[in-house]
């Protein structure tokens, strides 16, 4: 079986050949995230039974993990990955291009060496590119503690990702888009300053400058009347920037 590859940026999926495989129940998927996400560390048999029942695991755990990964390796058997016993548990060897999360973090690490080097259009193709690896929420069907903690920090990835790839539109000078999206995604995160410093940014490239002051207005109101906070860093910044081009008050 050639051609293996595997999907956790959404539901949990394996390929062969372009066709997907039956990965088993929930809890058998979870195994082989588990094991996908620790890319070649070896996990114990332990590790896999908090993961799956947190505190409450059954008398039964230890006998149900090692039929999970007894039925993964008949899914992957003659394929490109092997799951291999290791010291009191399990190591799953694949090649890195095989799992969407790797690639996704090697492709963003790329649009960042693109752009410092100022290839600015090689940068937004490689960013459109990482952010289509994505099929919905990351680690789809899996709940648990476990699960719920690598998918928040897969979601901050895909969020600072987005980030770049509005950042790189607005330096293009491709503002419609970005500031149509920005403005949906401050709506639906009110207080993710960086949201707004991107939209504020992005009126101002498009010479909207009125849109950027009313902008930054709405969220130094947010931050006061909400969380009692005055803006940060990079929303200063963007105050200076447009208060020094339209001689106006901002507070």
């Amino acid at each position: 079986m050639a051609g293996l590859s595997f999907g956790l940026l959404g539901p949990i999926k394996v390929w062969s050949g372009g066709g997907e495989l039956a990965a088993g129940s929930p809890q058998q998927r979870g195994v082989l995230a588990l094991l996908l996400l620790s890319e070649g560390r070896q996990v114990s048999v332990d590790e896999i039974v908090r993961a799956l029942w947190g505190l409450d695991a059954p008398p039964s755990a230890v006998v149900t993990t090692r039929t999970y990964v007894s039925r993964l390796r008949r899914i992957l058997a003659g394929g490109e990955a092997e799951i291999r016993s290791a010291g009191r548990g399990y190591q799953l060897v694949v090649a890195p291009r095989a799992v969407d999360v790797p690639v996704f973090r090697q492709t963003t690490s790329a649009v960042r060496e693109a752009r410092e080097r100022g290839r600015l259009a090689e940068a937004s193709r490689l960013s459109r590119d990482a952010l289509a690896l994505w099929r919905g929420p990351a680690l789809g069907g899996l709940g648990g503690a476990f699960f719920e903690g690598r998918r928040t920090w897969l979601e901050r990835l895909r969020a600072t990702a987005m980030e770049d790839r509005w950042a790189l539109d607005i330096e293009q000078g491709h503002c419609d888009q970005a500031i149509a999206e920005l403005t949906l995604a401050t709506t639906a995160e009110p207080y993710r300053e960086r949201l707004w410093e991107l939209l504020i940014w992005a009126f101002d490239r498009d010479g909207r400058r009125d849109e950027a002051v009313s902008a930054y207005q709405r969220i130094a109101r947010l931050l006061a009347d909400d969380l009692g906070l005055e803006p940060g860093p990079g929303l200063r910044r963007m105050r200076a920037r447009i208060g020094t081009a339209v001689g106006a008050s901002l507070v």
